[in-house]
């Protein structure tokens, strides 16, 4: 099935049934299919042909997910990004995607672009604005839909739908491409795996054009004949937001944010009795959030994991006993393997690398054959993240290789020695990095504090560790952060306390 074909096939199974709900407005099944198909008959007449693709860089806006999907329809490859980005980040995915055409806020276009800028694509859509530049065209323009409907990508065969950019917390961001029919069937497995049923409500906080989102919160919900509720001010206002109109049921955010608003008063003040499910991927979710958490809605987090270039490929169950702390079982029609670092699969329990075989891994890596060998071997992808399989098929997470820290010749894997420090009672959250050392390296913990504790000492803390971890795990210095650096995907940027930790703790 071509992902364009989800939403024809709701609209017409649900026609009327309320699909989105966007800046207090309702759409239709039916509607929605309209705006999309025009949409895409705008930017084919445009000049936007298969495989040519459209940089969006928008908030969680009706007009962002039109555009989107009306890429999808026109055979366009879309280029989602998030709202906020600087312009020497939209100038990288331009110039990395060769896209013909962007689609952004007039502000955001201006900023990025001057009049007579060579690296300003031939199409330059401004959303927001009736009246832009001359070198504009306005949002009206595409949405009326002129000319001819464009002839429906054929189904047989696998269109390329979409390029996305990994976090680049460790190197420049990959542009990593799927395909439609790959992305359909992924999305059809979500939606089975986690049950969503047309009365499911759900409540869509982190940007559309991550996969976590828009394949399985938004499509996965459109698959089932549910409803979308766009929120596009991400932690700010969300819980006036997940109160008003229509009880939400499905929730996706990163831990990140599910920390953020839990800090919020009226997290205990909102009715939660019709929350079904609140999954959390990305990063690992910490005990002590996962029992806050639980007090308040009277439900678990559902932990889960995904990548860019594999789409989600595990998860816990949605019902029934949740692992706390696992990243949940493979999901049907993925291969798991746990490997060490000569190839060997190693015995249950033991950690090793994840690799992943699927039917519906990435394309590969935009431009670039020499990436894309790299981490696709045989049909299997290496992903870098180590983990452990316990007997029952639950996966644990046990850092990433890149972040291992070699102490002496010593592994030192961060996760272990973060959940140790996170235990101690003034501790809310540590996340540990190497600092350089005359040999190799040295463990360096950040350390966000319980609101009100008061500031361990370094040798305190030291002592707390000291029957916990074995003496080289144990870190050299501490620094208390009032605040963690995130990449845009919303995750701890660790290379940016490494180089912290690296100017003897210094921030800048």
């Amino acid at each position: 099935m071509a992902l364009w074909r989800i939403l024809r096939d709701a609209a017409n199974q649900y026609p009327k049934g309320i699909a989105v709900t966007s800046g207090g407005r309702d759409y239709t099944y039916a509607e929605l299919d309209d705006l999309v198909e025009r949409v895409a008959t705008g930017l084919r007449f445009q000049g936007l042909g298969p495989t040519d693709r459209l940089l969006t860089v928008l908030g969680n806006t009706i007009e962002h997910l039109a555009l989107i999907l009306g890429c999808f329809r026109a055979g366009v490859v879309a280029v989602p990004m998030a709202a906020g980005l600087i312009s020497t980040q939209i100038r990288y995915a331009l110039r990395t995607s060769g896209a013909r055409g962007i689609a952004a806020a007039r502000g955001t276009l201006a900023n990025v672009f001057s009049d007579s800028d060579l690296l300003r694509p031939d199409i330059t859509i401004s959303v927001g604005d009736p009246n832009p530049a001359r070198w504009m065209i306005p949002w009206e323009v595409i949405e009326a839909g002129p000319g001819d409907s464009p002839e429906q990508p054929d189904p047989k065969l696998d269109h390329l739908g979409l390029i996305l950019f990994t976090s680049g917390t460790t190197s420049r961001p990959k542009a990593v491409t799927h395909t439609q029919n790959r992305m359909a069937r992924r999305s059809a497995a979500f939606a089975h795996e986690v049950g969503l049923t047309a009365a499911d409500v759900a409540f869509v906080v982190h940007p559309i054009g991550r996969p976590l989102t828009l394949l399985g919160q938004i499509l996965g919900t459109f698959k089932a004949g549910g409803r979308v509720v766009l929120h596009d001010g991400g932690a700010s206002g969300f819980w006036r937001a997940y109160a008003t109109g229509v009880p939400k049921t499905f929730v996706i955010t990163l831990p990140w944010m599910a920390s953020s608003v839990l800090e919020d008063p009226a997290a205990e003040t909102v009715d939660h009795s019709r929350l079904r499910l609140w999954m959390a991927g990305g990063d690992a979710v910490p005990p002590e959030l996962q029992v806050r958490f639980k007090s308040i809605t009277g439900r678990p987090i559902v932990e889960m994991c995904g990548m860019t270039e594999a789409g989600f490929y595990a998860l816990n169950p949605t019902v029934g006993s949740v692992r706390i702390g696992s990243m949940g079982r493979p999901m049907r029609g993925v291969e798991v393997r746990i490997i060490d670092p000569e190839g060997t699969d190693v015995p249950r329990g033991s950690i090793g690398e994840i690799l992943l075989r699927s039917p519906d891994l990435m394309a590969g890596y935009w431009n670039d054959t020499a990436a894309t060998f790299n981490v696709i071997r045989e049909g299997w992808l290496y992903t870098g993240d180590l983990a452990r399989m316990d007997c029952e098929g639950f996966l644990w997470f046990a850092g990433r290789t890149r972040d291992l820290i070699n102490r002496g010749g010593r592994k030192v894997a961060p996760p272990m020695v973060e959940e140790a420090l996170a235990k101690h009672p003034a501790v809310k959250r540590a996340v540990v990095v190497g600092a350089p050392a005359p040999v190799g390296q040295v463990p360096f913990a950040f350390l966000a504090l319980q609101p009100g504790a008061a500031c361990p000492c370094n040798s305190s803390l030291r002592d707390w560790l000291a029957d916990k971890l074995d003496p080289p795990e144990v870190p050299d210095d501490f620094l208390v952060i009032d605040e963690w650096p995130l990449t845009y995907q919303g995750k701890v940027d660790r290379a940016r306390l490494g180089w912290i930790a690296a100017n003897g703790g210094i921030p800048v």
